[in-house]
């Protein structure tokens, strides 16, 4: 939320009020003007969102251990149950972990290339 509001306050109102003069509805404003100048701030609130969501770690360890029967593991959990729980594979826990590395680059530079439009 404060990476929005920031760049909420990052627009200048002169271009509201230049809309507003042109005749442009509030909806309008807000898809023509607020969402495309915002679009920065979207495209690096979704890669971090993508990066934490997969190196997700602390809560599943803290509040259900992995749940019943591993329902609720995340993928750094696994990786740490097969580095330190169950008997240590250090090479097939590194293996996964780099997976995780190239699957957040990769998504990053999807992300990158889809939300970014410059000419």
């Amino acid at each position: 939320m404060v990476f929005y509001l920031s760049g909420l306050q990052n627009i200048e109102y002169s271009v509201y009020e230049a809309a507003k003069i042109d005749g442009a509805s509030p909806l309008q404003t807000f898809f023509k003007i607020t969402v495309p100048l915002l679009k920065p701030t979207i495209l690096l609130t979704a890669i971090m969102s993508t990066n934490g969501t997969l190196q997700l770690f602390d809560e599943s360890y803290n509040l259900t251990k992995g749940g019943p029967s591993n329902a609720t593991i995340t993928m750094s959990h696994y990786i740490y149950n097969v580095s330190f729980k169950y008997v240590p594979n250090f090479g097939y826990a590194a293996a996964m972990s780099f997976l995780i590395f190239i699957l957040v680059a990769i998504l990053a530079f999807i992300q990158m290339k889809v939300g970014d439009k410059r000419d």
